[in-house]
């Protein structure tokens, strides 16, 4: 995970900017206080029949995007096919603060209009987009209509993915999620309240557990997981992290770490890291994956300033980026900086902004690395690194041997 402060980028140049930091949008009914009693984990369960099928359909293979190769080869020749998958972000407001948020430009305060969202469906399902990933901006299911966005996407016939807090404000979106999500993912980063607190700056650590376990005892179709970002105040609960997740009977825990490109963490918490890290992945069972991500050796000692290993950047043209402003955004670490934004919802069919002569002028612009690389130093491990890989390589005019098998 990246640590993202308020920047705008130009020719790979940010400057500062100060945002105002937001109010919880959780009512007071809903903040879950931190008692002085020592936090007891619940007690382990039994993984659903459910889980094993998923699991073993290879869900994290890292060449799943080959299931599009039209779309990638339609990349690779200059063309530009819809995105395979759309992210939409619900809402720019979050009810949680945590300072290394990689959306943090994104925390403007709007909700995506539903109407809009309503057409923004058939438009993208029109188009040929697969699936749709509800994430943030902000957090999305603050939302006043999440409940009735998710089946809205599940009766278009849409796959979908949520990445969330936990939180959870409205009545019956733990059911919604297990009825019509492919697979959630938590971001909790800490295995005691008083840690998640320090990190999130919030009160609501047992209400996301009873919310997580809830759906994951329960999830037959639902691939459920957490996410843990280690950092300073929190690396020492990476084994805690790890037993307490497979305990809940969730399917995974994502390890990742953060970076910080002008501040690198100092060497022997980045061995901590590393060897708590390695000591997780032995809890891994047939049911439950320890994914380390990007806290591998390779990422936490990366150099910021080391060339970006592409020759371009083609992969964000595989996924859509929605905020909920309107605005459709280069990718997803991006969001929130209008500058790197295709056009906007509100003012014109989402066809129309992704085909749109703007678009391609902010494309080059990417390829040009004038988005600033804010993804270098590591970042590359995520899955545009898949991506890359795979385009630039069908995309060189010169492949030797090409042949051959």
């Amino acid at each position: 995970m990246i640590k993202r402060q308020p920047t705008t980028t130009g020719e790979g140049n940010g400057r500062v900017i100060a945002l105002p930091v937001l109010e919880s949008a959780d009512p007071p009914s809903q903040i879950i206080e931190v008692s002085s009693e020592a936090w007891i984990p619940p007690p382990p369960v039994e993984a659903p029949e459910g889980l094993a099928r998923i699991l073993d359909g290879e869900p994290f293979h890292p060449l799943k995007a080959l299931n599009h190769f039209d779309a990638l080869a339609a990349v690779a020749r200059g063309e530009n096919p819809a995105p395979v998958t759309v992210e939409i972000d619900p809402s720019n407001k979050c009810n949680h603060k945590c300072d290394w948020c990689v959306s943090m430009l994104a925390h403007t305060g709007e909700n995506l209009d539903f109407d809009r969202f309503t057409a923004l469906v058939d438009e993208i399902k029109d188009m040929g987009s697969k699936s749709v990933v509800l994430k943030g901006g902000g957090e999305p299911t603050v939302h006043p209509r999440f409940n009735d966005m998710l089946a809205m996407l599940h009766d278009a016939g849409l796959s979908i993915g949520l990445i969330t807090n936990g939180s959870m404000p409205r009545a019956g979106t733990r059911e919604a999620i297990l009825d019509q999500v492919d697979w959630v993912r938590v971001s909790l980063d800490a295995a005691t309240p008083q840690t998640h607190e320090r990190i999130h700056v919030s009160k609501d650590f047992r209400k996301i557990i009873e919310n997580v376990a809830w759906i994951a005892q329960r999830a037959e179709r639902t691939l459920v997981g957490i996410n843990f970002v280690a950092e300073p105040r929190n690396h020492h609960e990476i084994v805690t992290f790890t037993e307490m997740a497979r305990d809940l009977g969730v399917a995974y825990v994502s390890l990742r770490c953060v970076f910080d490109p002008r501040s690198p963490l100092p060497e022997d918490i980045r061995d901590s890291m590393l060897e708590k890290a390695s000591l997780a992945s032995e809890l891994q069972t047939e049911t439950f994956r320890v994914m380390q991500g990007n806290l591998t050796r390779a990422y936490v000692d990366a150099d910021p300033m080391a060339p970006f290993p592409y020759e371009r950047c083609l992969g964000p043209n595989m996924v859509g980026v929605v905020g909920a402003e309107g605005e459709v955004y280069a990718c997803c670490f991006l969001r929130g900086n209008k500058e790197f934004s295709f056009g906007n919802i509100n003012e014109q069919s989402f066809r129309e902004v992704w085909d749109g002569e703007h678009r391609k002028e902010i494309m080059d612009r990417v390829y040009r690395g004038e988005c600033g690389r804010i993804c270098q130093g590591g970042m590359t491990h995520n899955r545009y690194n898949v991506y890359n890989q795979i385009l630039n390589y069908m995309a060189r005019e010169d492949k030797a041997h090409a042949d051959f098998a």
